[in-house]
């Protein structure tokens, strides 16, 4: 529902795109057996599933009118489905940045749109990290070498797998296009992403309001307390005109050797300052880039991706 806007509306694009992507080996496009039935997930627990995320989590919304035929039909939520409670409504923001001495600045961030996302994103790259090439070492695009494409096709296929809750968002400006200093840029940079972000978000229907946004930063990110108490003051101000009710409640930093989903918003970031700032030979680096954006389908151009609008580059 992330990455297909349109299983938001129906449950039979839902259910076959559900099919096609966790049971390809069952799933025929051409033709379901009826014997296929018996194998294939029921319908039935794929739709309690998709009312417990938009109308419990309030993610991924419906088009209006479809809510509104909803409304007096939908299923009570049974069995598994309804055993944890509805969350706070919180999305979590992890935040990088890089390219201060280039010719774009860049805030990459991950959006991370449940609590229990968190958990099962950052759980599932530490399972699969602790027996891998990896597993004595922090992820840092800058740090990669030849050795690492098998790793980092590996940390990609594991980070596509638990895509479900995630978006990704990037912001850049090129510098000789602003007199302002560097800090001030990233200032600026970081504003952007939570304003544009958080517009994104609710126009694609990823998220519904209310909603608290918490951010979180590497501690050798640009930003002292001071700016980010500002940052804090500004960005409330401009929640303030979503009616349904919009607040950054924390932001907090934390070293990136603690949080996997700051070294992934690092990796993210390195990336497309990879591509957005190097001019010279391609090399194993351009490679590992061009990877990383092809794999998670990485929009480097303001506007949708066809059939996919869970990440957008925004311009300044």
């Amino acid at each position: 529902m992330n990455l297909y806007p349109h299983t938001r509306n129906s449950d039979v694009s839902l259910s076959l795109k559900f099919w096609e992507t966790f049971q390809p080996e069952i799933f025929n496009p051409n033709g379901i057996m009826p014997k296929d039935l018996f194998k294939l997930e029921r319908l039935h627990y794929i739709v309690r599933a998709r009312a417990k995320i938009q109308n419990e989590y309030g993610l991924f919304q419906a088009d209006s009118n479809v809510r509104r035929q909803r409304k007096h039909i939908e299923e009570e939520m049974e069995e598994a489905v309804i055993e944890d409670s509805a969350p706070r409504k919180v999305a979590w923001i992890y935040a990088d940045e890089t390219g201060k001495n280039q010719d774009f600045v860049i805030v990459a961030a991950v959006w991370v749109l449940t609590g229990r996302a968190v958990f099962d994103v950052s759980r599932a790259i530490e399972s699969w990290q602790v027996g891998s090439l990896w597993s004595e070492r922090e992820v840092h695009f800058a740090k990669f070498g030849k050795q690492d494409i098998q790793p980092l096709s590996e940390y990609l296929e594991v980070v596509k797998g638990n895509r479900e809750f995630l978006s990704l968002k990037f912001v850049a400006v090129e510098r000789s296009s602003t007199k302002r200093s560097i800090d001030e840029v990233v200032h600026k940079l970081h504003e952007h992403m939570l304003i544009r972000g958080a517009e994104h978000e609710i126009a694609r229907g990823r998220i519904a309001l209310p909603r608290e946004i918490d951010l979180t930063m590497d501690s050798e990110q640009s930003l002292d307390s001071f700016a980010l108490s500002e940052l804090k003051r500004r960005i409330n101000e401009e929640y303030k005109r979503y009616e349904g009710g919009l607040a950054l409640a924390e932001i907090k930093t934390v070293s990136s050797r603690n949080s996997r989903l700051v070294q992934l918003a690092d990796v993210l970031a390195g990336a497309i300052n990879r591509r957005l700032n190097y001019h010279g030979d391609r090399n194993v680096k351009d490679e590992m880039a061009d990877m990383i954006i092809d794999r998670l389908g990485l929009a480097l151009g303001e506007g949708d991706l066809p059939g996919l609008d869970a990440t957008a580059l925004f311009w300044v």
